[in-house]
């Protein structure tokens, strides 16, 4: 009886998930001269230096916002596990959780205008700034879920034998926040890598990443087969450092 209850999940992924999956993968092994299947399409779409310069871009993008989300949401993860009062510590966390319940598109166009107000506009910046705002839950969530599992009363017992702030940081509260750690970079990393909403309203020229080029490619500029090849081969990419990161920690990894 239990199985039968897989029975609709398995129709909805079948559907939604891996038929639009499979018809991407048709259309990246298609020749539009001929109608045969081909790998041209591969080897363009890794060969071709403007692809790959963009994907470069965007992966520099996506480790950039990688890096300032840890930077940032780690203090914050330690203040909420560690000093914030039992009152303080759910009204925190709704206060960084409650906003990503409005649709995403628009927040990024209130980010946009809010910019704007400031005198900030499009750039660089702008994109970074949306970047890090957008994703700082996804690195902040894993942090907190890792961190709560380390007691106030164990920091204490290191000081009180004369441990130091810096050897706390590294012996003790490092090794508890890895599992968190590793699953926001992989979140906000991986999802951040193939953004196209906030680089195209705040980025301006700078904001040209790969979701940019799949859109163009696939709907702007009829290049359908090599915009279908490029998002496959992030995707495999992705897939295939996300199970070797969960491999290599063994199921550790907090992706909630």
């Amino acid at each position: 009886m239990p199985l039968f209850g897989l029975i609709p999940l398995t129709c909805f992924l079948l559907a939604f998930f891996y038929a639009p999956l499979l018809i991407i993968a048709y259309y990246s092994l298609y020749d539009r001269n001929n109608g045969a299947l081909t790998i041209n399409n591969y080897i363009e779409a890794l060969t071709n230096p403007v692809y790959l310069s963009v994907i470069l871009y965007s992966a520099q993008i996506a480790m950039l916002t990688t890096v300032i989300t840890l930077l940032v949401a780690f203090p914050i993860a330690i203040y909420l596990t560690m000093y914030a009062s039992s009152l303080e510590r759910p009204v925190l966390l709704a206060v960084f959780i409650t906003p990503f319940w409005i649709d995403f598109l628009l927040r990024a166009w209130a980010m946009r205008n809010m910019l704007y107000a400031i005198g900030m506009g499009e750039g660089y910046a702008a994109m970074m700034f949306g970047m890090v705002y957008d994703f700082l839950p996804y690195m902040l969530v894993p942090l907190y879920l890792s961190l709560s599992r380390l007691s106030k009363n164990q920091i204490d017992a290191a000081r009180s034998l004369g441990a130091s702030t810096g050897i706390i940081m590294r012996d003790l509260i490092v090794p508890y926040a890895v599992p968190g750690i590793t699953a926001g970079m992989i979140l906000v990393f991986f999802m951040s890598l193939s953004e196209f909403i906030i680089p195209s309203l705040l980025g301006g020229v700078q904001g040209f990443t790969m979701g940019s080029l799949i859109y163009n490619l696939i709907l702007a500029g009829d290049r359908w087969e090599v915009g279908s090849a490029i998002a496959l081969l992030v995707s495999a990419i992705v897939m295939a450092l996300t199970l070797l990161i969960v491999f290599r920690y063994k199921g550790k990894v907090m992706l909630f």
